[in-house]
């Protein structure tokens, strides 16, 4: 390979980094316009902060209870709606209207699948999503199950 060729190889994107690219944006995307959704109810209603926790294994995982918090300790999540927006298999943005909790559920099973796929296989995972109401800051703490082995050799 000369010169030239390396240069116009290189000039080249990647198909395969330029669709991960793509893909990672358009989840940027969907999760900016889901704490556009959230962050304001959740405000309006006292919240603090909200904790969603997570636990997979052996190809099946849950996103469990959704716990919130105002200044003074545990808090009630108001009934109320709340559009949930999310990327389809074909990579189309869709948005729905439901209840609260599930937006912020739905919201936190698709953060964790998209930095962790396969989540739930095998010996699994659990973790938890935070949601500084305030800042806007979300947190996720993510812990990898797995079978370790210490082995010794010896001759005899």
């Amino acid at each position: 390979m000369n010169a030239d060729t390396l240069a116009a190889a290189s000039a080249t994107p990647d198909p395969i980094d330029t669709n991960l690219q793509a893909a990672r944006l358009a989840v940027q995307s969907v999760e900016a316009r889901c704490k556009e959704a959230f962050l304001p109810l959740l405000n309006a209603h006292g919240i603090a902060r909200v904790e969603i926790h997570y636990d997979g294994g052996g190809d099946e995982g849950t996103v469990g209870e959704v716990h919130a918090y105002d200044k003074d300790g545990d808090a009630a999540l108001p009934s109320i709606l709340c559009d949930h927006h999310s990327l389809e298999y074909n990579g189309q943005a869709s948005t729905r209207t439901i209840a609260l909790e599930d937006a912020l559920a739905a919201f936190a099973e698709n953060a964790v699948c998209a930095r962790h796929a396969g989540w739930e296989d095998g010996e699994g995972a659990c973790g938890t999503i935070a949601i500084e109401v305030a800042s806007g800051a979300v947190t996720l703490t993510h812990n990898c199950r797995f079978i370790d082995y210490d082995t010794t050799e010896a001759e005899i």
